[in-house]
């Protein structure tokens, strides 16, 4: 759930191109290629409908796509020293009353919002399932109402993903533990890039270690490891091991660009 997103890319030439994004993308493709059944609640300008649309339909993925003014869009920079991300249009908002009635008891739901506005917190108490939100969007863009949306997120949902980068931002200057702790966090997961991840709850901390990619394309990497996680959190697989699965899910995605048709996670050892 969250807004489609038209991702503007900068390259190291400086070239420019298009092509769809956000988690709901990204997360969506690695879900039906696991062999899921996918619904997508997301927003798009009805003008961007069918093209930024077109990758999840072809997975035969359950797609409503609301209206919206506009579509998000980011111009995405991987030309420069550092990475830069700049919003240049915001989606409306996804309300509880957007979701249908027999949507809202999945086993999971993976939360994806792209600015503070994209999905309302209040959205996630309408649905049942493992609820997992990537806080990216919300850390991303600075407003005075963030941080209130940020918490009124974590009391709603049960997976936290945060990228090493903006783990700072999240958790100002207590420990990681410490933040899980004092806010109820059940699971929160740090992602680390070629370092793997860290996974983090109110009683421990584990490294979880992964296999280092060469010249992979890293663009939805993050979305990939949080739909893996919690797809094998509610096959049963124990937080550690559904890590470690992730782990080969966005290494796969890495090396083909996405995950190929009937990959498989494998046994957790």
């Amino acid at each position: 759930m969250g807004a489609i997103s038209r991702d503007l890319i900068v390259g190291r030439d400086g070239a420019m191109a298009s092509r769809s994004g956000g988690g709901v993308h990204h997360g969506g493709l690695a879900l039906a290629r696991l062999g899921a059944s996918v619904h997508i609640v997301t927003r798009v300008h009805p003008e961007d409908e069918a093209e930024l649309l077109a990758p999840l339909r072809a997975e035969a993925v359950d797609l409503l796509a609301l209206p919206s003014r506009a579509t998000t869009t980011y111009r995405n920079d991987y030309g420069a020293r550092e990475d830069r991300h700049e919003l240049k249009a915001a989606s409306d908002p996804i309300e509880p009353e957007d979701v249908p009635a027999n949507w809202r008891k999945p086993d999971l739901v993976q939360l994806t919002p792209l600015h503070p506005h994209d999905v309302v917190p209040e959205t996630a108490v309408a649905l049942r399932g493992l609820k997992g939100l990537d806080v990216q969007g919300l850390l991303r863009e600075p407003g005075s109402d963030g941080p209130d949306i940020l918490r009124r997120f974590l009391a709603r949902v049960d997976v936290v993903q945060v990228s090493e980068s903006d783990l700072s931002a999240l958790v100002r200057e207590e420990s990681p533990q410490r933040f899980v702790q004092r806010l109820g966090v059940k699971e929160m997961i740090i992602t680390r890039g070629d370092r793997g991840a860290t996974i983090v709850s109110a009683r421990e901390s584990r490294e979880v270690p992964t296999q280092r990619v060469e010249d992979g394309d890293p663009i939805g990497a993050g979305d990939v490891f949080l739909a893996s996680y919690l797809l094998l959190r509610v096959s049963g697989r124990d937080p550690v091991g559904a890590a470690r699965g992730a782990t080969r899910a966005c290494s796969a995605k890495l090396e083909h660009g996405t995950i190929p048709v009937g990959f498989q996670l494998g046994e957790d050892t």
